[in-house]
Order: structure tokens, then C-alpha cells, then sequence
């Protein structure tokens, strides 16, 4: 690791050594984690987002990446859960209920029945698919609770989660890499700043 003017590896050495200034420190790496994560959510969204159909804000919203305590130089990905379903492209769509049934009234009289039906696009090598027994209203990709029955409570779906979506090795390693090489520099020089700003040097 290149020297630099404040270590982040010497975290505590730091603040015994500012003594008034300690809580700086913290301050500091507060900003520069934050820095740093955000350039590698931006990493493995763009990586993402070559494999699935997502936008980068729905990728961003899900993902976490926090400091390991033990080790100040890197950071782990912290991410929620499973995609809701109307994050993947939904378009309603003609469903027939069954092959066999036919409508008895009405302009169809004879032919078969249908419904509203939502399809999703989940990955960009393959075609779109149909979420069996969904539908799509007020935004949301919708099925009922008990497929058999139509009162059944209509519970939201959900698609992969981003931990099931990063799940190359590189990917991880690449945005890993990216931490280890900017937490440092970030750090130090917000510390920098901060400690200017407060002897009013700037």
C-alpha cells in the first residue's frame, strides 16, 4: 500500500495521537466507507445489469456494503432480500385458463377462456417467461396465496435476491479489490480535510 499521511490500519494509534480530534477519525471513516462503497456498488451493478434486465437504482436500493471491524482496509456486501417480481420488466398479458374450457355468453361464446396474466424478463440470454397464476395490478406482481383458491389472500412475488445474482467469484473479488485500493486514500484524505478545517488551514 502506498504511504500515505494517515493510516487506516492505525486507527486507534490515530486517535490517541489527535487526542481532541479523535472523533475526526471516525468521521473520516465514515465518509471514506461510504465513498468507497458506492464506487463498488456501481461496479457490481454494472455487472449485474449485463446479465439481468434491472435498472442501476433497483440494483443500488438493494445492496449494502459495510466495513469488516477487524480489517479497516476491506468490506464485506451486505444485501437484502429477493427482488419483488415488478423490478423485471412485467407486461400483462392474455392467459388462457384452461385449453378445454370454453366461455358458454358473450362476444367469445366458444372459444376459450382467458384471464390477465404478467409476464417478467429476468435475463438478458433468455426470453421473457410467465409467472404462473399472476397477474399484475398496482404495480405489483400479484398471486393468490392458495393457487386453488381464488379467495386466497393475493401475496406480492419475488424474484432472485443480489446475492443469488453476484454469484461469480470475480465479481466479488473485483469490487473487493476496488475497497482495498480506494478506502485507504479516501480516508486519508478526508482526515486531511477534516483536521484542516478544524485548525482553519482552509
Amino acid at each position: 500500500m502506498t504511504a500515505l499521511k494517515y493510516d487506516i490500519r492505525e486507527l486507534q494509534g490515530l486517535r490517541r495521537r489527535l487526542e481532541g480530534n479523535a472523533k475526526l477519525v471516525d468521521k473520516a471513516l465514515g465518509w471514506a466507507t461510504t465513498a468507497a462503497a458506492n464506487k463498488a456498488a456501481t461496479l457490481i451493478s454494472r455487472d449485474l445489469r449485463d446479465t439481468y434486465v434491472l435498472k442501476a437504482s433497483d440494483v443500488r436500493s438493494h445492496l449494502r456494503i459495510r466495513r469488516i471491524e477487524r480489517d479497516a482496509t476491506r468490506a464485506l456486501l451486505y444485501t437484502g432480500g429477493r427482488l419483488p417480481l415488478e423490478q423485471f420488466s412485467p407486461k400483462q398479458r392474455w392467459v388462457a385458463v384452461s385449453p378445454k374450457r370454453q366461455v358458454k355468453s358473450g362476444p367469445r361464446k366458444g372459444a376459450g377462456a382467458r384471464r390477465r396474466g404478467v409476464s417478467i424478463h429476468v435475463r438478458r440470454d433468455r426470453g421473457r417467461q410467465l409467472v404462473a397464476g399472476g397477474w399484475f395490478a398496482k404495480e405489483h406482481v400479484l398471486r393468490r396465496a392458495r393457487k386453488e383458491d381464488n379467495r386466497s389472500d393475493a401475496r406480492r412475488q419475488y424474484g432472485p435476491s443480489i446475492p443469488g445474482m453476484v454469484a461469480h467469484p470475480h465479481t466479488i473479488e473485483a469490487a473487493q479489490q476496488m475497497v482495498r485500493e480506494t478506502l485507504p486514500n479516501e480516508f486519508s484524505g478526508r482526515l486531511e480535510y477534516l483536521l484542516d478545517q478544524k485548525t482553519g488551514r482552509t
